[in-house]
C-alpha cells in the first residue's frame, strides 16, 4: 500500500506543533479597512484541525474576522488561514482551514485605505461613462467595483486608458484623474472587480497624499475604538456570565 499523502494543512498543523510553547514567533498580518495590519503571534495549542494562538499584542484582536496570511520562515510559502474562537480581551483565538500561497508574498509599494464613506467614481471607458463603486485607493492604484449587468457592452481590457472623477469628501475631490485597466476579477455573473493603476498629475499627486495620509489616521482611531469597544463587552460578558 502506498503511504497517504500529507496534505497542505496537515503539515503546516505539524509545524505549529512543533513550535507550541517555544519562544518562536510568526507574522500574522489582516486588511482592515485598506490598510494592512501586522501582529506578532505564537502557537499555544494545535489539534487535528485548528491552532490556537496568543497574540503578543492586543491591538489587532478586536478586528480579526475572516481570513489572515501567515509569514515566517520556518514556512516554505505565506500560509492562508480562517479566524475562529476569539476572544479579543485575552488575545486569544484559534486558526483553522490553513493552505499555502502560490508565489511569492510581496508588501505593498504604497498603502491603500478604504473610504469612510461609500465613495461613487465616474468612469470614462472608451467614449463610454459608467458608475462604479471605490473599494480603496492608493497613491498609484484604486479598486473598484462595478455592475457588469448596467454595463453588458463593455469589454474592459489590460493597459487600456481610462479618466476617473469622485470625491471621498468635501475637502477631496479629482476630476479627469488619468489612469489606465490593471486588471479585472470576476466576482459574481454581475459584478467584476477592477484594479486601476492611476496616473495622477503633481497637484492630484499631492491631493491623494494628504488625503490618504489622513484617511490613514482615522482608520487607526477606528481601531483604537473597536479595541476599547470589544474590552467593555468582554468586561460586560465576565460580570454577568
Amino acid at each position: 500500500m502506498l503511504p497517504r499523502q500529507t496534505s497542505s494543512e496537515e503539515e503546516i498543523l505539524a509545524i505549529f506543533d512543533s513550535h507550541t510553547n517555544q519562544e518562536t514567533s510568526l507574522v500574522m498580518t489582516k486588511s482592515y479597512r485598506g490598510m494592512i495590519l501586522s501582529q506578532e503571534i505564537k502557537a499555544v495549542a494545535v489539534d487535528k484541525h485548528r491552532a490556537v494562538f496568543q497574540a503578543l499584542d492586543l491591538g489587532v484582536c478586536a478586528v480579526l474576522e475572516g481570513c489572515v496570511h501567515l509569514h515566517s520562515y520556518f514556512f516554505t510559502k505565506p500560509v492562508k488561514a480562517r479566524v475562529r474562537d476569539l476572544s479579543a480581551r485575552r488575545g486569544m483565538f484559534s486558526l483553522s482551514d490553513f493552505s499555502y500561497i502560490e508565489g511569492t508574498w510581496q508588501e505593498r509599494l504604497h498603502e491603500r485605505v478604504k473610504p469612510k464613506e461609500p465613495t461613487y467614481v465616474s468612469l470614462c471607458y472608451k467614449g463610454m461613462d459608467f458608475r462604479a463603486s471605490m473599494l480603496d485607493i492608493s497613491l498609484n492604484g484604486m479598486g473598484v467595483l462595478v455592475c457588469k449587468s448596467d454595463i453588458p457592452e463593455i469589454e474592459f481590457q489590460a493597459n487600456s486608458s481610462v479618466y476617473t472623477d469622485f470625491q471621498t469628501s468635501p475637502a477631496f475631490k479629482w476630476v479627469k484623474l488619468g489612469g489606465a485597466i490593471h486588471y479585472q476579477q470576476k466576482m459574481s455573473r454581475s459584478l467584476a472587480r477592477l484594479g486601476i493603476r492611476l496616473y495622477p498629475k503633481l497637484e492630484q499627486a499631492r491631493q491623494l497624499e494628504k488625503y490618504i495620509a489622513k484617511r490613514k489616521i482615522e482608520i487607526m482611531e477606528e481601531l483604537e475604538q473597536a479595541s476599547m469597544a470589544a474590552n467593555i463587552s468582554s468586561d460586560m460578558e465576565h460580570q454577568y456570565f
